[in-house]
């Protein structure tokens, strides 16, 4: 079990808190109503999409825990939260929660992807929301990562989703490690939030030829030129 994976944890964690987070408040009913588009991500249903989200990052906490009691902890707190925390006796070894290949890729996407998304957010400003809609004064943004592609943000929020998962469940994590997901009940939870998170990157990705149509009856000829000009709507070269 390594300190050295503290620090990433933590990156994770609040890249994923960025990516999962809001930039804007909502917009008006009344911008969200100038294009109906039967969106099932209602404000609503964000409420609940934001609580599942802290379960991800419970997890991300419970590790962090966990490596720290093992090398600093020596308390009877210390160990009743190993104990708590560590379903498999034998899994106290230190080399267990380490920085495996699995792990690393799912940092290093997150890091991609984070980074993506949020300079996806600043260059869209208080035009980016997580609800589709065309706001009051609203322009065409073509500069930063919107001249790559047409859609970063969805795109961002996939490569960070697919991360997150990697470091939560593959070798090196706590679930994996600590014996949770021999759990049949840990691994029913499990395939729920990765069908959820499945869900919405589905619904993310149906958006994108909705919201092409929306900027293409707003801006016309600016929109074609654009489109021209940046044909990809999520990966530059493919699609």
């Amino acid at each position: 079990m390594t300190l050295g994976k503290v620090p990433l944890l933590l990156a994770v964690s609040t890249l994923w808190y960025i990516t999962t987070t809001p930039p804007n408040p909502p917009p008006s009913h009344e911008e969200t109503t100038k294009y109906p588009h039967g969106d099932p991500l209602s404000t609503r249903i964000l409420v609940v999409v934001k609580n599942i989200h802290r379960l991800h990052l419970l997890v991300f906490t419970c590790e962090i825990m966990v490596i720290f009691t093992s090398h600093f902890g020596t308390s009877v707190f210390s160990e009743s939260t190993l104990t708590i925390l560590v379903r498999t006796p034998s899994n106290n070894e230190k080399h267990i929660l380490s920085t495996t290949p699995i792990f690393l890729l799912g940092f290093f996407l997150c890091l991609f992807g984070g980074y993506m998304r949020w300079f996806s957010f600043r260059a869209l400003g208080r035009q980016f929301t997580f609800e589709v809609t065309i706001r009051d004064q609203h322009q065409l943004i073509t500069r930063g990562p919107y001249s790559f592609v047409r859609h970063p943000g969805y795109t961002s929020r996939t490569v960070v989703t697919i991360g997150m998962f990697l470091c939560s469940f593959g070798s090196g994590s706590w679930l994996f490690e600590c014996g949770w997901l021999e759990l049949l009940a840990v691994k029913i939870i499990a395939g729920i939030m990765i069908a959820f998170q499945g869900w919405i990157i589905y619904t993310l990705l149906s958006r994108v030829s909705v919201e092409d149509k929306m900027l293409q009856k707003e801006f016309g000829s600016k929109w074609d030129e654009w489109a021209k000009n940046v044909p990809y709507r999520l990966i530059p070269g493919i699609i």
